[in-house]
């Protein structure tokens, strides 16, 4: 087998195991054949491999993505140190706040959110922990840029560009770099509508060791509740606050 039919091979297993993860029914092999676009028999094939590894299993002749999918990502998260350090200050500070709270780490040049805490206030976002957003469109996401170097800022923006999200995205380098000279002066990051439409972000990075992937945490919410004094000092506050709880704890 050479190795692009093994890529190959590779690619079409996750393209039907991501297709079956974004379905909210269990899905024959005709409808999956024709989503991903592979013959029956290959996408069969792959779906007896996925269900003998326990990613996909069977109900009614149809399938459906396995919860063993969840303890894979629960083991890869718990090799994060940042990730152990974090979650108790994370709850702590969604139920000070009221407010959505999130660890995001790097990983190849993109944002990915590792934890993410609820407060009271009936409010969620349009991410969920394991989705790769890019970096200049969070609050987390520009504080792990700006403590990055300059060469490993430009690859970044290199390979993923800067594209819009919404009319309020930086989509100019020069801005970009602008503003991120200024959070790294500050210690703190702001999302002004730059992810979604009607939502704001806090964020600040946690310094790690050079070999651990670039870190960060935040407070999110509606634009409406996120305002004047309360963002500018009471949730800047407690996220600056409880990085500096992690730092100790990282380095007990």
């Amino acid at each position: 087998m050479t190795g692009t039919t093994t890529v190959d091979a590779t690619m079409n297993s996750f393209r039907i195991l991501e297709r079956l993860v974004a379905s909210d029914e269990a899905l024959g092999v005709t409808e999956l054949a024709a989503d991903v676009g592979l013959s029956k028999g290959v996408v069969h094939t792959h779906l007896n491999t996925l269900a003998e590894l326990g990613y996909v299993t069977k109900r009614d002749r149809k399938y459906l993505a396995s919860m063993g999918l969840l303890a894979l990502g629960e083991e890869v998260r718990s090799h994060l140190g940042v990730f152990t350090a974090a979650r108790q200050h994370l709850d702590n500070l969604a139920r000070v706040t009221g407010e959505v709270s999130t660890l995001f780490v790097e990983e190849d040049g993109v944002g990915i959110c590792a934890y993410m805490a609820h407060g009271p206030n009936d409010w969620e976002p349009e991410f969920a922990c394991g989705t790769r957003i890019p970096l200049h469109i969070t609050a987390p996401g520009k504080a792990m840029l700006a403590s990055l170097g300059r060469e490993r800022v430009n690859d970044i923006l290199d390979e993923h560009g800067l594209d819009a999200q919404t009319a309020e995205t930086i989509t100019d380098r020069n801005v970009l770099r602008g503003e991120l000279r200024t959070i790294r002066e500050n210690g703190i990051s702001f999302c002004r509508e730059e992810q979604s439409a009607g939502v704001i972000g806090v964020g600040t990075s946690i310094a790690l060791t050079e070999r651990a992937p670039a870190a960060a945490i935040g407070v999110c919410g509606p634009a409406s509740r996120l305002t004047g004094r309360y963002l500018e000092e009471d949730i800047t506050g407690q996220v600056i606050s409880t990085a500096k709880s992690i730092q100790v704890d990282l380095t007990r």
